[in-house]
């Protein structure tokens, strides 16, 4: 047979059909049979003689199929095409891409269609009629304001003179008030976090408890005071105009200057957010006074910076004045209290309840653990001294006021309740008190905490392969010992050095003023009679699901905790 030469063709950038698609085909033209053979000379040339070779076609039709690729050409795109704006507090911006996909196709603008409520206003320097020549795209700056209906909910129809669909971009949100009028710290601040659990006591005192609220309620209490006739004016407006919706309340305790300037159009926000309620999803605000702020939607968070969803509005110069804090989304009272001292000094005591599920930061902290259960191992701030202990026993009495008075103890033992002052010295503290809290789910979880009492006083110092101690008497093995929720003890040094938890099994009366108590194994730590506490490790739970954080300063605050024991939930 005869050798043919062939041709490389390199397929390369701009070879591939520009639709990304295959080509058409229109039709074939038919090949009559046709014999191929060679001379006589040439088949001896070529050895035996070789069969001839019909070649025959048909006409067929091609039709374009989309490949990989397809659908984003030939059409118009607009990106987004849904804008969630979540919550808008102060004028915000986004970018609108209008995008002619066509490879061969020129398109004209007609018009811009704006409906629904919002009050969104579309930046249109060039005008319609407009040219779009084939792949050609344009950025248009869409602005929501402040001030207009509560809810926003807008469609931006792009009208071509082709009829093409789809060119549209949805809108949607809430407008929120930012609560932006200064509290007065002379009254201090109260931060509250609030759970709620379902608590079913049974007649000997055990309970059951489950857990209502996945995350917790958040709520602000302060004393808001303007010094002048604006800003007193302007705190009523407030009230008068928004007191049936939720507000943005700034989270005063958390605010920290601004570390750089921020020019108008920016995307970060450089601030200290360490220890701070800033998260990703939520919202901060840039403030300065009760009438110039901007706040906006958290993107991300590093601790030193801000990454927000939309770029700011205004020029911001470093400055302590210039604030940066998180908002929350709140509710105030349906009545509220202005106490007017003249036309222009107004004063407010108001409460915010956090709304439901609103993002926040998650801390977490490493606890002691005994038998599994977290222990509480910061001692309570005596500064509020005397503390109080409460000792209460479900008794039954039955009196018919004639003869014998019966007593059933119900429970068998009493239910100590007791008050927990807690000292928080920063907001590094605060971070933890808060892990703490979060960790508690409200009145659901239990956990070990030492009495920081002196229950017992030791006859002698202890070695650290000891198996017993000696204490002075004091009654522990007639009347505590028998209970197991008295078992449990926690070695404490005055001077300092890592508490030491053990069980105590065996307890006996000497007769000599002295008691003799075995432990379930050696303490590990010398421990001198002189400079040990020991107090009994008691198994409790929160008393209420609410609990609050008192700020004196923005960075001093102090808790209370009510606590309850749960003797009868102490493991075996």
């Amino acid at each position: 047979m005869s050798t043919f030469a062939g041709q490389l063709l390199l397929v390369g950038p701009g070879q591939v059909s520009p639709k990304n698609s295959s080509s058409d085909v229109t039709g074939m033209t038919e090949i009559t049979a046709r014999s191929v053979s060679l001379s006589t000379a040439e088949r001896s040339a070529h050895g035996p003689a070789q069969p001839s070779i019909s070649l025959v076609s048909k006409a067929k039709v091609g039709a374009q199929a989309s490949v990989f690729g397809g659908l984003l050409f030939e059409r118009i795109i607009v990106l987004p095409r849904t804008e969630a704006l979540q919550f808008v507090l102060t004028a915000t911006q986004f970018a609108i891409e209008v995008w002619n996909t066509r490879q061969n196709h020129d398109d004209v603008l007609t018009a811009i269609n704006i409906t629904g409520s919002g009050g969104l206003t579309l930046a249109d320097p060039l005008g319609e009629p407009l040219l779009y020549a084939a792949q050609d795209s344009r950025i248009y700056q869409a602005t929501v304001p402040s001030s207009g209906s509560t809810n926003i909910d807008q469609d931006v129809v792009f009208v071509f003179a082709s009829g093409l669909t789809g060119a549209d971009c949805e809108v949607t949100g809430s407008r929120i008030v930012l609560f932006s009028v200064q509290p007065d710290w002379s009254e201090g601040m109260a931060e509250s976090i609030s759970y709620l659990t379902d608590v079913l006591a049974a007649y000997s005192d055990n309970e059951q408890r489950r857990g209502l609220r996945q995350f917790p309620r958040r709520a602000l209490r302060f004393r808001a005071l303007t010094l002048n006739a604006r800003n007193a004016a302007g705190m009523e407006s407030l009230i008068w105009g928004w007191q049936d919706q939720p507000y943005g309340v700034p989270w005063w305790p958390d605010a920290t200057p601004i570390t750089a300037n921020v020019a108008a159009g920016s995307f970060s926000i450089p601030c200290n957010t360490v220890d701070r309620q800033f998260a990703a999803g939520g919202l901060c605000c840039i403030f300065q006074d009760e009438f110039t702020f901007e706040a906006l939607t958290i993107e991300a968070v590093s601790p030193s910076a801000i990454t927000v969803l939309s770029p700011t509005q205004f020029n911001w110069t470093a400055n302590p004045a210039i604030l940066v804090m998180p908002v929350f989304l709140a509710r105030i009272s349906d009545s509220i209290d202005v106490a007017r001292y003249s036309s222009e000094i107004d004063q407010i005591d108001v409460q915010f309840i956090g709304e439901a599920m609103q993002a926040a930061p998650a801390p977490t902290t490493t606890l002691t653990q005994y038998k599994s259960i977290d222990v509480l191992e910061i001692p309570p701030n005596w500064a509020g001294a005397p503390l109080k202990r409460n000792y209460k026993r479900s008794m039954v009495t039955i009196d018919p006021k004639i003869g014998p008075v019966t007593v059933v103890d119900k429970g068998g033992t009493a239910i100590v309740g007791q008050p927990f002052p807690w000292w928080l010295d920063g907001h590094s503290n605060v971070t933890t008190f808060r892990a703490f809290i979060l960790r508690r789910f409200g009145r659901l979880n239990s956990f070990w905490i030492p009495t920081w009492d002196q229950d017992l006083v030791l006859n002698g110092d202890v070695g650290p392969t000891d198996t017993g101690i000696v204490i002075k008497s004091e009654f522990y093995s007639r009347f505590f010992f028998p209970d197991q929720s008295r078992r449990f003890i926690s070695f404490i040094p005055i001077s300092g050095g890592p508490n030491v938890y053990r069980e105590i099994t065996a307890a006996e009366d000497n007769g000599n003023g002295t008691e003799s108590l075995v432990l379930d194994s050696p303490t590990g730590t010398a421990f001198p009679a002189a400079s040990t506490m020991i107090s009994f490790l008691t198994l409790a739970r929160l008393g209420s699901d609410d609990v609050d954080i008192e700020w004196e300063t923005a960075d001093f605050a102090t808790a209370n905790l009510e606590l309850k024991e749960v003797p009868r939930e102490v493991p075996s």
